[in-house]
C-alpha cells in the first residue's frame, strides 16, 4: 500500500513538474514572439519614415530641374508639388497610417493647404501641379521631423534587441 501511495505521489510530483515546465516554455515562447513583432513593428515604421521622406525630398528636389516652369512666382521659399506627386503622397500616407503618426500628418497637410498659391485652371495644368507659397519651409522641416521619428525608432529597435527575454521575468 504505502509503495502505491508513493508511486501515485511520484507521478503527480512530476506532472506538477512538467506542467510548470510547460507553462514557463509557453510563456517563454509568448515573449519571444512579441519581441520579434515588435522588432518587425519598429522595423516596418523606419521603412515607411523613410520612404516617405525621400519622396519629400525628391519633391523639394524638382525645384531646381523644373524652375523655368515656374510661372506665377519666383521666391525661394515657393514649392512646386506636381498633381501625381501630391496624390502619392496622400494615398501613401492613408495607405500606411498604422505605421506612421497621425497627428503630424495632419499638421503637414493642413499647414501645406493654407500656403496653396491660387492660380489659374490654365496655369495650373500648363505647369501641372500645384504651387505653395513657403510651402519649401514646410516641406524641410517635415523632412526633418521624419529623420527624427526615423532616430527614435532606431534607438527604439537598439533597446529592444538588447532586452534579454527571460523564463522567470514578471513582465
Amino acid at each position: 500500500m504505502s509503495v502505491a501511495l508513493a508511486g501515485l505521489v511520484g507521478v503527480i510530483v512530476g506532472a506538477a513538474i512538467v506542467s510548470i515546465a510547460f507553462y514557463l516554455q509557453l510563456r517563454y515562447q509568448e515573449k519571444k514572439e512579441l519581441r520579434r513583432r515588435n522588432l518587425e513593428n519598429r522595423v516596418r515604421e523606419i521603412e515607411v519614415l523613410n520612404e516617405l521622406n525621400k519622396k519629400v525630398n525628391e519633391i523639394l528636389q524638382k525645384r531646381n530641374v523644373l524652375l523655368e516652369k515656374y510661372v506665377s512666382f519666383d521666391a525661394f521659399d515657393d514649392c512646386y508639388i506636381t498633381i501625381d506627386d501630391f496624390v502619392y503622397l496622400q494615398t501613401y500616407t492613408s495607405q500606411n497610417n498604422f505605421y506612421l503618426p497621425n497627428y503630424i500628418l495632419e499638421q503637414f497637410f493642413k499647414n501645406i493647404s493654407h500656403r496653396k498659391v491660387v492660380l489659374s485652371p490654365e496655369e495650373t495644368v500648363k505647369i501641372g501641379g500645384y504651387t505653395y507659397k513657403g510651402g519649401r519651409v514646410i516641406l524641410e522641416n517635415f523632412s526633418e521631423e521624419l529623420i527624427e521619428m526615423i532616430t527614435e525608432k532606431k534607438i527604439q529597435i537598439k533597446q529592444l534587441t538588447n532586452d534579454q527575454v527571460d523564463f522567470f521575468s514578471a513582465k
